[in-house]
């Protein structure tokens, strides 16, 4: 077991109850339903995230995914826990729906057995793709392979909602949102869910991944950092955005990839 002085504990939780109070306050925080979730983000108008790809199943769009390798893709669990493969479609070099970009079927769907579909926790799949993606047409992102400091601006892409009623974004949207502690989303979520090690949060006033973005990326430091797996609403200010901590399950991606050469 493991012990904290009184004095230490105490101080402990004031550190955490001021940068709350930073965020709300506690009597607002209320049960609501969690939902994959961009939120006062701009669009992107030229193809400079060209690792970034849009999944769509049986001919619609599903989710976002980022290319690791030249046949394969990053995503949420949630996206693909419950699709026939056969049926799958990545859709690459392309920043607006209307336009089809590079399409590649998906041969294998590979999910961790510690993915929980009920808690999403462990929410990370590794797509490989039946066919490579042209090397001049994308360039991998690298995995972020260590925890980012808290404060860290990191980017997140997608074609989710721009607000929590409309549909989808035709036009890739981009947002900088900041890394929040752990233990302060936690008591965010306190009424909620639990944020387990293998999530991180991040959100700013306004700012926020939205239904439509999950899978994408989140973008720290240059390397893929987070996956969007799920939140509150958008942009709601008592609910950060929750993501797939990418430092936490590297282990999984790469002897995934390792297997799958």
């Amino acid at each position: 077991m493991y012990l904290v002085s009184k004095h230490n504990a105490m101080g402990f939780q004031l550190q955490l109850l001021l940068q709350l109070m930073l965020y709300l306050s506690l009597d607002q925080l209320l049960c609501a339903e969690i939902d994959e979730r961009i939120v006062g983000g701009t669009s992107v108008t030229e193809k400079k995230y060209d690792y970034f790809v849009r999944l769509r199943y049986q001919g619609v769009f599903l989710c976002g995914g980022s290319l690791v390798r030249n046949n394969a893709v990053v995503t949420a669990a949630h996206c693909v826990n419950d699709v026939r493969v056969k049926d799958l479609r990545i859709h690459a070099d392309t920043i607006n729906l209307k336009d089809k970009g590079i399409v590649r079927r998906v041969k294998t769907v590979v999910i961790p057995s510690l993915y929980n579909e009920r808690t999403t926790n462990y929410d990370v799949a590794v797509l490989i793709l039946a066919a490579t993606v042209p090397n001049a047409n994308f360039t991998a992102i690298q995995l972020h392979k260590t925890p980012v400091a808290v404060g860290t601006k990191c980017l997140v892409i997608g074609h989710g909602m721009t607000n929590d009623k409309e549909q989808d974004s035709t036009q890739l949207q981009e947002v900088w949102v900041p890394v929040l502690s752990r233990a302060v989303c936690q008591l965010m979520y306190l009424r909620v869910t639990r944020i387990t090690r293998y999530m991180m949060c991040a959100a700013d006033a306004g700012k926020d991944s939205c239904s439509g973005d999950s899978g994408g990326p989140m973008v720290c430091n240059g390397k893929l950092a987070g996956i969007v797996s799920f939140g509150v609403e958008c942009a709601d200010p008592r609910y950060p955005g929750v993501y797939t901590d990418i430092s936490s399950v590297y282990s999984f991606i790469e002897s995934t990839l390792e297997k799958y050469k």
